[in-house]
């Protein structure tokens, strides 16, 4: 073998190995770069936060009361089987309610927006669904009582007992977790299972 041979095969030797170790180890599969890359857009997350932070919020839509609030709710679910104008949306969440429970000790805390959006997505549909199931065939609102507001810095949040029968009973919606007073209009702003 000749000496331009044996460096051609050396050469591709040492780049079959050097190929092979560079994809062993990714460096987007690293932890440390995924910690970071996590805490980037958190950071990200929390500046969109805290840019929308004012001394006074206004919703331009919503209801006069907390309880038109869970009538339109649950009608609109009735009839649509998703609320269409009745359930806070993610852009006045981002602009109104996020930067005024930030910091009190929820996951959006430590979760960057995106991840957050996913999260609260799955637990409004399997919600939604599950009201949308018990009352799809009917029903009347006997009453709701309602605990003592909690001040979340600029607004208000009232959470429901809603007391309802359907044609197979009476049951309590335990779904809609909180309804927002967001300068005097009112609007059902978290759902969960």
């Amino acid at each position: 073998m000749n000496m331009k041979s044996k460096i051609l095969l050396y050469v591709i030797l040492y780049s079959i190995l050097n190929h092979s170790a560079c994809k062993e180890k990714d460096w987007r599969e690293d932890p440390k770069f995924q910690n970071q890359e996590l805490e980037a857009k958190l950071l990200e997350s929390q500046k969109l936060i805290v840019l929308n932070k004012k001394e006074k919020y206004i919703l331009e839509r919503g209801f006069k009361s907390k309880n038109e609030a869970i009538e339109s709710f649950l009608s609109e679910i009735k009839n649509y089987k998703s609320p269409k104008n009745a359930y806070i949306r993610w852009e006045e969440q981002i602009e109104i309610i996020f930067p005024n429970t930030f910091g009190l000790g929820t996951s959006l805390d430590h979760t960057p927006l995106e991840e957050y959006k996913k999260v609260l997505s799955e637990r409004e549909s399997v919600a939604i669904e599950s009201i949308n199931q018990l009352i799809s065939e009917g029903y009347k609102i006997d009453k709701i009582n309602w605990e003592l507001p909690r001040r979340l810095n600029q607004i208000l949040g009232h959470k429901p007992k809603i007391m309802i029968t359907t044609a197979k009973g009476k049951f309590e919606i335990t779904q809609i977790k909180m309804v927002y007073d967001i300068d005097g209009k009112f609007i059902v702003g978290v759902l969960g299972p």
